[in-house]
């Protein structure tokens, strides 16, 4: 209800019988403000959270806040407090900084999601606070991508606070390092998703302990500096590996033991971006094909793949051994 109608509409509702102010409560457990919030998302947010049909902030479940640019750090400070808040999206948040960050730990104490992308400002005092914060180990899911100013000092904290975690996105974050790619491969044995896209800083030698995440479905690497020996160490050591989505775009140093490997390891792969890596052929193609995952994948890309003609330039031959595709054009 709460997505299709502005906060006006839903207040106007609540007044009409005790069915439809019911009704109206539960919308309001999970807001997402860019749809409800009308012209002013930051006046609604405060509306919503300081209204009698969330209890004043109490039953407030989930907060989605993307990309509402007028919601900085002074509307965060005037928030009550969310003891039920479990979800927190502050996705393209740009003018949220440390002083912000700070007043969502004083405010909310059992996030299991915290979504930060594209937050430019926050550096890892802001970034710790609010993980130090959180009253157990329920982070389920964490987004940093895009977090420029977080570093291995936040990594640490990410392991020690969510050892239970299951999606990890670290996108674009130049300042970790080699140190932070291991602790994370180390210690959070429970992911299902990790997302280190465009993390070129990490050497080979950063991925060796990839092999201890056995439990993962969706794999980015795009960008980065994985050789043949840690990526085939990975599959050998999860097989048969539960990986529907890998992006494996602008590998460089992957050839065709690496395609070799995913052949033998991943029968249940639906999305795969091999775009950019030069050295792989047409022969690893053609394995691909013969293999399990020959016909569950769905979405494949071989753009650029120079010694993998004619199936990297043309999409009816790589459709010809791939029937079952539908996308070749994943990277952009």
């Amino acid at each position: 209800l709460a997505a299709f109608v502005v906060l006006d509409d839903v207040v106007a509702l609540s007044m009409a019988s005790a069915a439809c102010r019911a009704a109206a409560r539960a919308a309001l457990r999970r807001v997402r403000l860019n749809s409800l919030g009308g012209a002013d998302p930051g006046a609604a947010l405060m509306r919503i959270a300081n209204s009698a049909l969330t209890d004043f902030g109490v039953n407030l479940l989930e907060l989605d806040i993307c990309f509402c640019r007028a919601v900085g750090n002074a509307a965060l400070k005037r928030l009550p407090q969310l003891p039920s808040l479990t979800i927190l999206k502050l996705d393209g948040c740009q003018e949220i900084d440390d002083e912000g960050l700070v007043a969502v730990a004083q405010r909310c104490r059992r996030l299991r999601h915290l979504s930060l992308y594209w937050n430019v400002k926050g550096t890892d005092k802001g970034f710790g606070r609010i993980l130090r914060a959180q009253q157990g180990d329920e982070f389920h899911t964490l987004s940093f991508s895009g977090c420029k100013n977080l570093s291995d000092e936040t990594v640490q904290r990410i392991v020690t606070r969510g050892p239970n975690l299951e999606v990890l996105d670290l996108t674009r974050c130049p300042k970790v390092t080699d140190v932070g790619a291991r602790l994370v491969c180390e210690c959070l044995d429970r992911l299902r998703v990790l997302r280190l896209y465009a993390m070129a800083q990490l050497s080979a030698p950063a991925f060796e302990c990839l092999r201890r995440l056995i439990h993962l479905e969706e794999l980015d690497l795009c960008g980065c500096r994985i050789e043949d020996e840690a990526f085939a160490e990975m599959l050998t050591a999860s097989a048969p590996s539960k990986l529907h989505t890998l992006n494996l775009s602008w590998c460089p140093a992957l050839t065709d033991t690496a395609a070799s490997a995913i052949a033998r390891a991943c029968p249940r792969l639906e999305w795969l971006s091999l775009f950019g890596n030069t050295n792989i052929t047409s022969g690893a193609v053609e394995a691909l094909a013969a293999a399990a995952c020959g016909s569950t994948l769905r979405s494949l890309d071989i753009r650029g793949l120079t010694k993998a003609q004619p199936y990297s330039t043309d999409n009816q031959a790589l459709r010809k051994i791939f029937p079952a595709v539908v996308s070749t054009e994943l990277h952009h």
